[in-house]
């Protein structure tokens, strides 16, 4: 999964502007939520650590808004990265 976007940390590259390789994968809806959806490739969104932390921040904040986001960088990412 990392591969398919290059490596990259998506959040940082489409919100920060930044180049900075992912490390882990965020589950957009969390494994605890649907475990049904933990291997499923449009709810997996390659990220770094800090920016891991920096989204479930934002879900403590607006948790769907900040999935609507996830998806909408996730499609964005398909089209220009995959």
């Amino acid at each position: 999964m990392l591969s398919k976007y290059k490596g990259i940390d998506l959040y940082a590259y489409y919100m920060k502007d930044e180049l900075v390789y992912a490390n882990t994968i965020h589950h957009i809806v969390e494994r605890e939520e649907d475990k049904t959806l933990e291997l499923d490739v449009d709810n997996l969104f390659p990220v770094s650590a800090e920016s891991h932390n920096t989204i479930h921040s934002l879900y403590e904040k607006d948790k769907e808004g900040t999935q609507r986001m996830l998806r909408e960088i996730l499609e964005k990412a398909r089209k220009e990265l995959a």
